[in-house]
Order: structure tokens, then sequence, then C-alpha cells
């Protein structure tokens, strides 16, 4: 996966949550500041097990 699918992912992810990507305007300084979620090994691990069922129960669905 691309660090780009990779980010769209989580942004789909996120949103699920109510969390958004911060606009590039909120930063009010004028300077660009790169906004980073950082989680951890488990938060990352529970997240690719739930995208895993989603697959399967997709997959069930559309047979």
């Amino acid at each position: 996966m691309s660090i780009a699918e990779h980010v769209k992912s989580l942004q789909q992810h996120l949103a699920q949550y109510g969390l958004y990507q911060v606009p590039a305007d909120a930063d009010r300084e004028g300077s660009e500041v790169f906004k980073i979620c950082f989680l951890n090994k488990y938060e990352m691990q529970r997240w690719q097990e739930l995208r895993e069922k989603e697959r399967e129960q997709r997959d069930e669905h559309s047979i």
C-alpha cells in the first residue's frame, strides 16, 4: 500500500468516528504544519482486524 493510499484509508477510518483532517488555513500564523495522528501497534492491529472482518462480510454478501 502506498503512503497516499494508507493516508486515504486512515482518513476514511477516522471519519467513521467524526475525526476529520484539519484545514490548512486553520494555522493562523501562516506557516504550514503537518498534523499527524500516531497510532500505537495495538490500535493498528485492531484496525487491521476490523478491516479484514469488513472485507469478509462484504465478500459473504456479494456471493
